[in-house]
């Protein structure tokens, strides 16, 4: 009888990441001031010259992106004090803390996504986690289950520090969110900011999640308590329409998302709270006319999808955040 080797499982985050669009090298390298410009006027002539010279930048570096046959793809200038990485170096020992510390079973089937953005130098990694979820049932007998999330991400080239959020995920219609506070305003980690400087710790900073599943547990119970507060038509469309820093055309599409679940979910605060993560979780949805319920602004760069979706989650973040969504829960 052949001995038949085990094969080994396949590792989540090497198939997510190898080869996606943040799968690349970097170098630093020093910057030069070449020139020095002097202006001259004579007999009412302007004359400038330039004096070559070789000088060290005292405050910047430069970054250059390299791929695998060692040639320059894109480049940029950040401080000289920028704790530059890669982003395997930032989202690996993210991967490794998880799979050291959480409970096997709960890593198992967890799904990881790789998102890009600015050429590759803003990137996330979104991974649900469908073995650490809770079931949530509303007011009309609609049925559920919500399951943790951990979203990290970070900026290569200065527009984003390095940050981590925990969250949700709804199995129904794969809304996702990033977690704000519960009501009694725990003590517990749900979100982590540090800037890129040479103080930055790389392990520490992944290690802070090492009680991630306890905390979604937790936090999960804010959930069940927006499924069973009441809420109707007249009072969560008047929320909206007091939500500050948001357009006419938002709360218009948020509106008809609101009517849609409400008929769905009952009438209750996860339903508005489902109308809010739709919105940041889906994009180019319509009315019953046919119309983009909500259009994104355009950019220079071509690849921006994903971080204008997250920048909706954001969004959406200082929306449940805010007193005026603690008020409801209580009111309701």
């Amino acid at each position: 009888m052949l001995d038949i080797p085990q094969q080994t499982p396949l590792d989540p985050f090497a198939t997510a990441f190898n080869g996606s669009a943040l799968d690349f090298n970097i170098q630093p390298y020093d910057i030069y001031l070449g020139y020095e410009k002097q202006e001259h006027s004579y007999e009412g002539v302007k004359d400038i010259i330039k004096t070559a010279y070789n000088k060290d930048c005292d405050d910047k570096k430069g970054i250059a992106k390299f791929n695998s046959d060692g040639e320059i793809l894109d480049w940029w200038v950040v401080g000289k004090d920028y704790y530059h990485k890669t982003h395997r170096e930032f989202f690996h020992p993210i991967w490794e803390q998880i799979v050291d510390k959480f409970n096997p079973d709960d890593v198992v089937d967890v799904k990881i996504n790789i998102k890009s953005a600015r050429n590759g130098r803003w990137g996330l990694m979104d991974m649900v986690f469908p073995n650490i979820g809770v079931p949530i049932t509303t007011t009309n007998g609609h049925k559920t289950t919500i399951s943790l999330r951990i979203v990290a991400w970070s900026g290569l080239d200065g527009s984003a520090a390095n940050n981590y959020m925990l969250g949700a995920i709804d199995g129904f219609c794969t809304n996702g969110q990033i977690f704000t506070s519960a009501v009694d305003r725990d003590e517990a980690i749900t979100k982590l900011y540090r800037r890129n400087s040479k103080l930055f710790d790389m392990k520490q900073f992944a290690f802070t999640l090492t009680n991630a599943a306890e905390t979604f547990y937790n936090k999960s119970k804010e959930y069940q308590l927006m499924a069973t507060k009441s809420l109707g038509w007249s009072d969560g469309s008047k929320f909206i329409d007091n939500i500050v820093n948001l357009s006419d055309s938002k709360k218009k599409g948020l509106k008809e998302l609101l009517r849609l679940e409400l008929v769905t979910r009952g009438h209750n605060v996860f339903a508005l709270h489902s109308a809010l993560t739709n919105y940041s979780s889906h994009n180019d949805q319509l009315n019953m006319d046919g119309d983009v319920l909500f259009r994104t602004k355009k950019s220079k760069y071509e690849d921006m999808h994903h971080k204008k979706m997250f920048s909706r989650e954001e969004e959406v973040l200082s929306i449940i955040e805010s007193n005026q969504w603690q008020e409801l829960l209580v009111a309701a």
